[in-house]
């Protein structure tokens, strides 16, 4: 009834998403198939880092020019995502422009990487003068704030690196706006559920955890 419409329908698409959630930060890339003019099908892979409510950097103020150290961290935890998902078009765009609603759900691998934190302990004198330096892993029942002049070099702690292999689900609202059919611009709020084995410990004097739970944007 009426004149005829042609709606174009995309059948393949990419994105490379930055985001910011609850327990820090990242970037990942998703590519996908849409066989209908509602569905897409895609595979996706992130990597962010992890960063404990607790962990909280400064510098000891004794030392000058020296690196900033989050006392009490154990570990710099790293997640690595890879995984399948499903987005459904629950609002289209009219004709004349407007915002595109999808829902997504997908989930997947989990990679947890853990890298111990070492840290430059003074070392002092019989006359307390500070006469050097070493650099160890960070012990809480040793390494108390005093001692401890910075974080050490980056490279001292790739061989320490443990792995924490689990699995995470994610799901959220896609909210396309942009004009250009070609082109997508979107925003996209959601929550994840990452579980990785064997626990970790980021921060001293705190439980081990396997389980991270957060809201994305």
């Amino acid at each position: 009834v009426g004149e005829v419409e042609w709606t174009k329908v995309i059948v393949k698409e990419w994105n490379i998403d930055i985001f910011l959630n609850t327990n820090g930060f990242g970037m990942g890339f998703q590519q996908g198939r849409t066989p209908n003019y509602y569905d897409k099908h895609f595979w996706e892979i992130d990597f962010w880092y992890n960063i404990h409510h607790k962990a909280v950097l400064g510098r000891n103020p004794y030392f000058e020019s020296t690196r900033p150290f989050t006392y009490g961290k154990m570990c710099d935890l790293f997640m690595l995502r890879g995984g399948y998902g499903y987005q459904r078009t629950i609002h289209q765009k009219p004709y004349w422009g407007g915002v595109r609603i999808r829902y997504t759900l997908s989930g997947g691998f989990a990679l947890g990487i853990a890298l111990p934190i070492y840290v430059y302990i003074a070392q002092y004198s019989a006359a307390g003068e500070v006469i050097g330096k070493v650099s160890e892993r960070y012990d809480p029942e040793k390494h108390k704030i005093d001692v401890i002049i910075s974080r050490s070099n980056f490279f001292l702690w790739i061989g320490k690196t443990t792995l924490h292999p689990g699995f995470y689900l994610k799901t959220g609202l896609n909210f396309d706006f942009s004009k250009d059919e070609y082109t997508m611009h979107a925003l996209e709020i959601g929550g994840t559920f990452d579980m990785v084995f064997p626990p970790v410990q980021q921060m001293a004097y705190n439980k081990k955890k396997s389980w991270f739970l957060c809201a994305y944007i």
